[in-house]
């Protein structure tokens, strides 16, 4: 970079900090390298050579009227170099840089014209905040600030998931936008996670809930890096268009259904099945069909999130279940169990929880998990709130002894 456009750029990287840029008019302030306070530290006037090479691209610059000069009295030393603010756009144009507004407002046309129709709710979300940042603030995304390179690789991504019907595969979907299987994953997946994580909530509930890595994320969305399998053991029947699955024949182990295969489900027969277990953790759910499972049972590892298509078994699964069949669920004692129930009763209005009761925390206290005051302090709020009503005595044997309890306790 030429000593010019060092110049420059110190004194624009200054201008767009500046309420010259986000409140122009507000400040009488000059915008101002001063070499004394090291704000100009390429200016070292002890070295001869370079002291008069920078010396006369100021000078050039202020010939321009892009720029004033103050000097050391009586010596060829600068001691500041102020920008003419009348001539900024010459100064960016000089630069070879995109006056901040001007970058803005094409970062917002781009978003707003491509994501025009789309109607999912957390990309809608995120449209609507980057524009509004772009037209009042001039602010854009960092990884946006300079080109469009990743913005339109994740507006394609984007319009693509928008117009997805179901669930795809990651590299299907990758193939889909860019016409190369692997290029979303390297490129593209990372930036639409943490948006995808900050806009839709409920993503954001699971992250919190559990610790899910990419691939799990990207599965709540309906993006696969292979199928999810789905545990069930129990003497029902899956009816699927090729053919019937018999479930029962693989007891006590039960069987794993692919997440491919839900879409081919045309019912589940549950005529031989008085109760319906959820198990969350994968240890308790192994434990529990060889110990626990009763004939007339059918038992399913919930495994903490709902994909898509998990969702859309387990709402199978509540269909057929009978109001005269029970449906329980069995997770941690925690604000994690108590919102994967209520996201699970969303699907099967008549669930009930199983071993979540105040009792098993009375019980279990002394090998429960210690939480920190916030923690504890935001699971009252939420009770007080009316949050989680089914769960306010367990709440408040949590309040009495400041831990929860972990399904595998139960093991012990």
């Amino acid at each position: 970079m030429s000593e010019r456009n060092i110049i420059l750029n110190r004194l624009l990287d200054k201008y767009e900090n500046s309420k010259h840029l986000s409140e122009p008019g507000t400040s009488l302030r000059r915008v101002m390298l001063r070499v004394v306070k090291k704000e100009f530290p390429e200016y070292d006037y002890e070295d001869a050579a370079t002291r008069d090479v920078y010396n006369a691209a100021a000078l050039e610059l202020e010939s321009q009227h892009l720029v004033h000069l103050e000097w050391i009295k009586d010596r060829p030393l600068l001691s500041a170099v102020v920008l003419n603010l009348n001539q900024v756009m010459r100064c960016y144009d000089l630069a070879g840089r995109v006056h901040p507004k001007v970058r803005a407002t094409h970062v917002a046309s781009l978003v707003s014209d491509s994501l025009e129709g789309v109607v999912v709710p957390w990309i809608t979300a995120w449209r609507d905040e980057i524009c509004t940042e772009a037209q009042e603030h001039m602010k854009v995304p960092s990884f946006c600030k300079d080109d469009d390179y990743l913005l339109n690789a994740l507006l394609y991504s984007f319009q693509e998931y928008a117009a997805l019907s179901g669930s795809i595969t990651m590299r299907a979907f990758s193939s889909k936008c860019f016409h190369d299987t692997k290029y979303f994953e390297r490129n593209v997946r990372e930036t639409f996670l943490r948006i995808a994580r900050k806009y839709d909530t409920g993503l954001a509930q699971s992250c919190e809930e559990s610790e899910l890595g990419e691939r799990e994320q990207l599965a709540f969305l309906g993006i696969y890096a292979r199928p999810e399998l789905y545990e069930l053991a129990g003497n029902c029947t899956i009816q699927t268009h090729q053919g019937n699955i018999y479930i029962g024949a693989a007891t006590p182990h039960g069987l794993a259904l692919p997440s491919t295969l839900v879409d081919t489900i045309a019912g589940i027969d549950l005529r031989s099945i008085q109760c319906v277990t959820f198990i969350e953790n994968k240890t308790n759910y192994d434990e529990y069909l060889i110990s626990e499972r009763q004939p007339e049972e059918l038992v399913i590892f919930h495994g903490g999130f709902l994909s898509p298509q998990k969702r859309k078994l387990f709402a199978l699964i509540g269909d057929a279940a009978s109001a005269s069949i029970k449906v329980q669920f069995w997770a941690d004692i925690d604000m994690g169990g108590f919102r994967m129930f209520e996201h699970l009763q969303s699907l099967i209005p008549h669930l009930q929880p199983m071993r979540m009761s105040g009792n098993f925390v009375e019980k279990y206290h002394q090998n429960g998990l210690v939480r920190p005051e916030k923690y504890l302090f935001k699971l009252k709020t939420d009770m007080q709130d009316g949050e989680y009503p089914l769960f306010v005595d367990a709440i408040n044997e949590i309040l009495k002894y400041g831990v929860t309890i972990e399904q595998e306790i139960f093991l012990n």
